[in-house]
């Protein structure tokens, strides 16, 4: 009886502190929302893109991918899902420089930065910097810095051109309606 209740008590003390615990999803559940509809939030995306993020929060800080994301566009038609189910792919070597440790803004429990591919494979990775908000909200914010623009002004092809996105996720039962 009092091992068990020792037992409990640890589970309590400790159990409650591990600030990721409310970033738990279930098997049903995903992270859903839109990108901002500012402009100056917002590069090379339509105004109406959504995003879906399966997160493992067991795997944050480990190796191995943390999650999925993906993206859908309404007004894309074929090519409305430029992520996919795309893995976040921890970069390895930043885990040992302060980066990996980033922090800016109040009101974020963890900053975290992955790569995600494009479902397109001739088109060039992103960065996504993943925050996870005290108010179990979560950001992303999708870049690439592209290609060098053209002699004309414009990109070298829509696989390379500059994008940047800020998404904010809240949980939902099901797969977002997409």
């Amino acid at each position: 009886m009092i091992r068990h209740l020792a037992t409990a008590s640890v589970a309590l003390l400790f159990g409650g502190c591990d600030p990721l615990a409310s970033f738990d999803l279930d098997p049903t559940e995903a992270f859903c929302g839109h990108i901002a509809s500012a402009s100056r939030y917002r590069q090379g995306f339509s105004p109406r893109v959504q995003m879906r993020l399966r997160l493992d929060t067991m795997k944050i800080g480990t190796d191995d991918t943390a999650g999925t994301m993906t993206t859908f566009d309404p007004d894309a038609g074929r090519s409305a899902r430029m992520l996919n189910e795309s893995a976040l792919r921890p970069i390895t070597a930043m885990s040992h420089d302060p980066l990996s440790r980033l922090e800016f803004g109040d009101g974020r429990e963890r900053n975290m930065i992955y790569a995600v591919t494009p479902d397109n494979h001739g088109a060039e990775s992103l960065l996504a910097v993943v925050s996870l908000r005290h108010d179990d909200r979560v950001e992303i914010r999708l870049l690439r810095p592209g290609k060098q623009l053209t002699s004309s002004g414009q990109p070298s092809g829509a696989n390379h051109r500059p994008m940047f996105g800020l998404f904010t996720l809240t949980r939902q039962a099901g797969d977002c309606g997409f």
